[in-house]
């Protein structure tokens, strides 16, 4: 059974969107964490996300030159809303049916892992729903006080194991978590 992976940005206080700053681009990335930032997203077999952030992607990454722009535009997008009819960007799936369930089949369909990106309105219902198998926070070093958190419709406490912890040398530090057995 496919895995689905959360990797976000988050300010060093816990906001993943904001009307002040953009956690994730906070601070210009250094090449060691390009190539694990990237190591990580070549491996996903589908990218998961909100519409807005898709239409944001979209929007740039079929014209960048960035080394990110190879595995996100060749890897199969699958983009959830009720609004959007078609997908612009090549190799993109509608989901418009009821969250849980659509990740129960993205998850029984063969490959390889999924890498959720957001918003932050999708990825808080991914982990609301506990449908996040393993969160990838790329926290960055700022603080923007006030914004959009990731864990903030949370029904009950959610316990998660640290299974990676690394510093770079731009200031981000990467916490990978899994929830843990029993939560």
């Amino acid at each position: 059974m496919r895995q689905v992976t959360l990797q976000m940005s988050m300010s060093l206080d816990g906001y993943v969107a904001s009307d002040k700053e953009h956690p994730g681009t906070a601070v210009p990335e250094d090449a060691e964490l390009v190539k694990w930032k990237l190591d990580r997203v070549a491996k996903a077999g589908a990218h998961l996300m909100g519409r807005t952030t898709y239409e944001e992607m979209a929007g740039y990454w079929p014209h960048s030159e960035h080394p990110y722009a190879a595995p996100m535009n060749d890897i199969p997008k699958i983009v959830f809303s009720a609004s959007l009819r078609e997908g612009s960007w090549p190799v993109t799936r509608i989901a418009r049916g009821d969250l849980a369930a659509e990740i129960a089949a993205i998850k029984a369909e063969p490959g390889p892992d999924v890498m959720a990106h957001g918003g932050a309105s999708f990825a808080a219902a991914l982990a609301a729903q506990g449908l996040i198998d393993e969160y990838c926070l790329v926290i960055q070093p700022v603080a923007i006080g006030g914004g959009q958190t990731l864990f903030g419709t949370l029904p009950a406490p959610l316990r998660l194991d640290l299974v990676e912890a690394r510093s770079f040398d731009c200031g981000v530090v990467v916490h990978v978590y899994r929830p843990r057995a029993g939560s």
